[in-house]
């Protein structure tokens, strides 16, 4: 007689989100170094978003009805293009990552990737194609989400864009901060001194108009239920600062974020988060 199969259970967001880590820091390591600290303070943002909030699975693509999506942080694309290979977007190998012929540029392609909505990389540029691409879908059910970085939003055009889209009532647009307070330039690396990239960045988004909410941007289930909020507000733009951390799951990237930012490990530091220190 057969016995019934063991059934395995589906693999949770926390399972998910470990994985990835795996995968960004495996990654850059074979291609000689990247931007990690910015790659793993997102990721959760990234994959609460996919997988609980927007329609936006490989089936869905060139659907005119779908949300979309744009990484203003391109810098950041490491972990993006890890979600986009879990969900099945693209099958090359990550560690492929910045080599010559690879999809996965240093920086997100729309041109190479499928379902990728917008090419960045300049930072500042992100939220306003996305209030472009919120005007040109007013008349349907998406909506446009952006994930921007703390330090990116000393960018002027964020602002101007930010004042147009309260200006017109934007109710679809939906900018969401990886607000993990570090950035590579612009302030001293003297830690004792340096603020934060944009002080009282609450009070300043509200200040333009936005429906201001904020999260950690660790929490799955917080993040589920604050972007679904943000997805629903019909009353204008909003603004969902995630408090995260820079290099959040890698005990030596979150010990030193300057350093993190964008480097390189060598073989024995690999070996040390290969063994979870």
């Amino acid at each position: 007689m057969n016995e019934n199969p063991v059934h395995q259970p589906l693999p949770s967001l926390a399972d998910d989100a470990s994985a990835l880590r795996h995968a960004i820091v495996e990654s850059l390591h074979a291609c000689g170094g990247g931007h990690y600290g910015g790659s793993l303070s997102v990721i959760d943002i990234l994959l609460v978003l996919y997988k609980k909030i927007m329609w936006a699975s490989p089936q869905h693509v060139g659907h005119p009805e779908r949300d979309r999506f744009i990484l203003s942080k391109g810098h950041a694309a490491m972990a993006y293009y890890a979600l986009l290979k879990n969900l099945g977007y693209i099958a090359e190998p990550l560690d492929t990552y910045g080599t010559l012929h690879s999809p996965y540029e240093g920086h997100p392609d729309m041109h190479c990737i499928r379902g990728i909505d917008f090419s960045t990389g300049s930072l500042g540029q992100g939220l306003a194609v996305g209030l472009g691409m919120a005007f040109a879908l007013r008349s349907t059910p998406a909506r446009v989400w952006v994930v921007l970085g703390d330090g990116e939003c000393q960018e002027g055009q964020v602002w101007e864009t930010a004042m147009i889209a309260e200006r017109y009532n934007n109710p679809n647009l939906i900018a969401i901060v990886d607000c993990n307070k570090f950035q590579e330039w612009g302030w001293s690396h003297d830690d004792t001194i340096r603020p934060e990239p944009v002080i009282n960045i609450v009070q300043k988004w509200k200040a333009f108009g936005w429906h201001v909410l904020q999260v950690n941007g660790h929490d799955h289930q917080a993040l589920e239920a604050v972007l679904e909020q943000a997805g629903t507000w019909r009353q204008g733009p909003v603004a969902v600062i995630a408090h995260t951390v820079k290099g959040k799951g890698f005990s030596m990237a979150e010990a030193d974020p300057a350093r993190f930012h964008c480097t390189t490990l060598t073989d024995s530091e690999q070996k040390l988060w290969r063994k979870g220190l």
